[in-house]
């Protein structure tokens, strides 16, 4: 069971050069969301701002994907 509620990789920053992965704990729409971890889409190194985020099913799975993402030229433009 993960610690997360929701989590997304929907935001990447061009001169970090990227993607941020940020949570949620709760359903909240008022809850602030955190990032916990960031994937360079150049060289594909992520890089953890919440060490749980290493071993959570559900942040590895998007980190994954995002992982995957980039493989298939998502992130080719940036």
């Amino acid at each position: 069971m993960s610690k997360y509620g929701e989590i997304r990789n929907d935001f990447y920053d061009d001169e970090e050069q990227k993607v941020y992965i940020d949570a949620w704990f709760t359903e909240d729409d008022n809850e602030e969301g955190i990032v916990i971890a960031k994937v360079n889409y150049k060289t594909k190194e992520i890089e953890y701002l919440d060490n749980d985020a290493r071993t959570d099913d559900y942040a590895q799975e998007i980190i994954n994907e995002t992982l995957s993402e980039i493989d298939n030229g998502d992130y080719e433009n940036c």
